[in-house]
Parts: structure tokens; sequence; C-alpha cells
């Protein structure tokens, strides 16, 4: 979640690694963040090799391969389980960790079976609102948690990438094609035509980077607003905002920015994650800077 919000993690759910997904690994990073009241304080952290931003928490994945969480912990969204991972997926109060045998863990609220993921092995997870989507080793998708609107219920066939977002999620086909399924209020279930590399699930919108490296956006409009053109390796769409990396590593935000969190650093990142009210970003050099809101030190790694 968005990979994905008060409600999603995108993160992309929100949302970047095996399959292209809302993220894209760096060999090694040390994270420092800045809140939203002082743009110029930084944090010290430790070194990861991936971060993922949630809805108010952020987790990421440490060169050793454990997990580190920090922000908002009411739920035990902050507080992943031990042992070794290469991916990791925030959502709005849960995360998912996929661990190196390929099986999935999940922490955080449970009360509609959001964090009981099903035995199996998969290559990327990724945690929305209230649910949580995975791609398993064989192409197929499995879905758990709340399916008021289907956003739990997948289409058959066989996929690269998995974005689950507020109350609907998205995937890209082996083909490059984008199924959508779940809310489509704001028809932000309702893909264009053409191939993708990679697709985020926000609230009601969605975003995706087409095979030639465009955007293309679909749902609310106020939450994506009109995507900026260039060539992208990348989308992250967060809470009321969205943010790209270029293909020349510069990243662009646009969409809501009352707390700073489309007010994206210059220089060069590898990734960028947006959720809630704020994002994160991997640089070229490995370490991680934070924007936008830090009301639950969710731009504050340790």
């Amino acid at each position: 979640m968005l990979s994905a919000l008060p409600l999603l993690g995108c993160g992309l759910g929100q949302g970047s690694p095996s399959p292209v997904s809302e993220r894209n690994l760096s060999t090694a990073g040390a994270l420092t963040g800045w809140a939203s009241d002082d743009p110029g304080q930084a944090f010290a952290s430790t070194f990861f090799s991936e971060v993922q931003a949630g809805y108010d928490n952020t987790c990421g994945v440490k060169t050793d391969g454990t997990l580190a969480c920090w922000g908002e912990d009411s739920y035990g969204q902050s507080s992943p389980p031990a042992g070794s991972f290469t991916q990791v997926s925030a959502g709005n109060s849960h995360a998912c960790g996929l661990d190196t045998a390929g099986a999935v863990s999940c922490w955080g609220n449970n009360s509609g079976g959001q964090a009981t993921p099903p035995t199996g092995s998969f290559t990327q997870v990724s945690a929305g609102t209230s649910h949580t989507c995975g791609v398993k080793t064989d192409g197929t998708l499995a879905c758990w948690g709340f399916n008021s609107y289907g956003e739990s219920s997948p289409p058959a066939g066989t996929f690269t990438q998995v974005s689950a977002g507020m109350q609907h999620t998205c995937g890209v086909k082996t083909n490059g094609t984008v199924a959508c399924w779940g809310l489509n209020f704001a028809r932000q279930a309702s893909p264009p035509v053409g191939t993708f590399t990679q697709v985020s699930a926000g609230y009601a919108s969605t975003c995706g980077v087409r095979t030639n490296g465009t955007l293309a956006c679909w749902g609310f409009a106020h939450a994506p607003g009109s995507p900026p053109t260039g060539t992208f390796t990348q989308v992250s769409v967060g809470g009321y905002h969205t943010c790209g990396l270029r293909q020349d590593g510069t990243v662009a935000c646009w969409g809501a920015n009352n707390d700073g969190q489309s007010s994206a650093p210059a220089g060069l990142f590898t990734q960028v994650s947006a959720d809630g009210y704020h994002t994160c970003g991997l640089r070229q050099d490995g370490t991680v800077e934070c924007w936008g809101n830090n009301f639950a030190g969710q731009t504050s790694p340790p």
C-alpha cells in the first residue's frame, strides 16, 4: 500500500526485486529522515536494502536481512518478527514481509484477517488498508483480509506484480496488461489498455508505468493529480499524493502537499515509496531520505 493511507499502504500498498514491484532494491543504505516541522532535522540510522512507507509508520529490510519498523505501533505494526527477509510491505495498520524461504509473515492489526497469510511460497507481497495480496511462485495470486468490495478476490491468470490499495487491488499480468478488482466508484479499478511494467494502487486512484516509461493514472483525479511528462521506472501512490522515479534517477511528486509529502529533495534515487502523508526514497548512494508528516516518527528511522 499503498504499495497503501488513513487507510492503505501501497505500497505500495504501496507498493518497490524479483518481479517489478513498488520497490527497487539497493545493496546498502543508511537511512535518514526529516520531520515535517523541521525539514533540516536528520536522524541517523543503520543500513538497509529496502524501505517501505506505510500510513503512519515505515518498515525496512536491513542489509543483514532482519526487519526494522518505526512510527505508529498501536497495533504492533512497527514490531516485526525476527528472521531473515528479502522484502517488506507496510499498509495502514499492519505490515507483511517475505522471508528468504519465500514464506509470508504479517504483524499488526488483524481485525479482518489481513495479517493471517496463507501457507506457500511467494515472490512478492503487498499490504493494503485492510487486506493483503501476494504473488505465488507459480505466478498466481492469493489475497486475504477484508473482501467487502471484492478486493481480496483476484482474477485467474499469472502475474509479475501486485499492489493492494485501500479497497481495490491491481496487478501486472505476465503479458504486461493490468488487471484491477474491488471498489471502483472512481474507476480506480478500471485500468487503461496497454502494457505496463509496474502498478501502484492507492486510496481511490491507481498509477502505472507503461512499457515505454510514461505514466498513466486513473481513478479519483485529486489523488494522483496530473502526472508529469517524461519517462519513469517506478511510481508509488500515497494518500492524496503520488511520487515517481524518473529514468534519470530524480524523484517527481504531485498532489497534496500540506505536510511536505510532495516536496521531493533534489538528487538521484533508485526507489521511492509514498503512503499516507509521507514519502521515503532510496538514494543511489544507499542512503534514504524521508519527507512529509512525522507525527508518529514515521520519517525518523532508528
